[in-house]
């Protein structure tokens, strides 16, 4: 297949594309990025269609991939004021989440990191300490101490 007949099947299914990315992932912003990464993994492996006839399958089951990549890749992510409030008990409000976040941008360097990697990235605790180069032991007390330091800030405030 050629580009120019590569780059025609692709327009040709766009929508379809779209309607079904839309079906799994319920975002445009989210169906516009595996649309694209589906594109070009199909651009970087079409030596490997070995029929043509079956270039719309072939798309197709590439972008549910990149959607269930996409899937995937959020699980990881929860907004910081998610985490830092199961954390320290924080009431649900965006200032004091906001407030809460400039605090712990205001904690010493030993603290903050693994605050931000547990809390905000979610990493586990192990995850964390390998990151770090730390015991775990290391990582629950500087949590603690993180916790208990905003906690005395945060209190501060209200």
């Amino acid at each position: 297949m050629t580009k120019e007949q590569f780059t025609t099947n692709i327009l040709a299914l766009e929508k379809k594309m779209y309607h079904t990315a839309l079906a799994v992932l319920k975002n445009e912003d989210d169906c516009a990025d595996a649309m694209q990464n589906a594109v070009m993994m199909a651009y970087e492996h079409l030596p490997d269609l070995k029929k043509p006839e079956f270039f719309s399958t072939w798309i197709t089951r590439i972008l549910l991939n990149e959607c269930y990549k996409l899937i995937r890749s959020k699980k990881h992510t929860v907004e910081y004021g998610e985490r830092i409030e199961a954390a320290i008990g924080a009431e649900d409000n965006p200032l004091e989440h906001s407030a809460l976040f400039d605090e712990i941008m205001q904690l010493s360097e030993n603290y903050r990191l693994p605050v931000v990697l547990h809390y905000i990235e979610g990493y586990s605790v192990k995850e964390t300490a390998a990151i770090l180069e730390i015991t775990q032991a290391a990582v629950k007390q500087r949590l603690l101490r993180a916790r208990k330091i905003l906690k005395e800030r945060f209190g501060e405030r209200l």
